[in-house]
């Protein structure tokens, strides 16, 4: 039955039990947790662990401690590329229980430093800089829409596609690569093909000739 909320708690030994003792300060409340982290030694692999009682303050130190070991110390080798954030993921759970207590009092020994919060230490720094420089590289340029090159009549150029689909290039007409020289759209004939009027600069149309070779 529950204690009625005008009437205070017993104290601790009259039907509460006693609340549990940090195991590293001897602070009061703490909780039982275990704390993981991992190692990837290229060819091999370790998984580390901590367990035990801890207060709000050590067990913030620990996690905090391992999570950023295993940020750089857990992804050197294949198996441990999946090892690692097998091991962050179960972290979440001893983090929850840890944040859930209340600040700790009473400790007999030194408390365990918190340190910085994990994202802002180094190796997640580096991390989330790595994952911002490939995004920039390899996905921002697939999002943007490329702008086809502007033909002059004059200009040389090669088809990246098959004739009649026109995926156009400037190249030099000098260059080896060239496949085609372009005049006025009047002036086509034979093998030639009309340009689509998005590679026009002027939006005039214009005509391929075929380079010879």
């Amino acid at each position: 039955m529950a204690t009625p909320p005008h009437q205070p708690l017993p104290p601790y030994g009259f039907g509460r039990p006693a609340p549990l003792p940090c195991d590293v300060c001897g602070a009061i409340p703490a909780v039982h947790t275990v704390v993981r982290g991992h190692q990837g030694l290229v060819v091999t692999l370790r998984f580390l662990t901590k367990e035990g009682t801890f207060c709000r303050t050590c067990g913030t130190s620990l996690y905090r401690k391992m999570t950023s070991d295993t940020l750089w110390q857990g992804w050197w080798g294949l198996l441990s590329a999946f090892a690692a954030p097998v091991t962050l993921f179960m972290n979440i759970g001893a983090r929850r229980r840890i944040r859930s207590l209340p600040h700790p009092v009473g400790n007999l020994r030194p408390q365990l430093a918190p340190g910085r919060r994990v994202l802002v230490r180094l190796p997640a720094l580096i991390i989330t800089g790595a994952l911002v420089a490939a995004l920039g590289v390899f996905v921002v340029p697939r999002l943007i829409p490329s702008t086809p090159p502007s033909f002059m009549a004059g200009d040389c150029g090669r088809n990246n596609a098959e004739w009649p689909e026109q995926d156009l290039e400037e190249v030099g007409c000098s260059s080896a690569e060239a496949e085609f020289w372009l005049s006025e759209g009047g002036k086509c004939w034979g093998m030639d093909w009309l340009v689509y009027l998005e590679y026009s600069a002027e939006q005039e149309m214009l005509c391929a000739h075929p380079m010879k070779k």
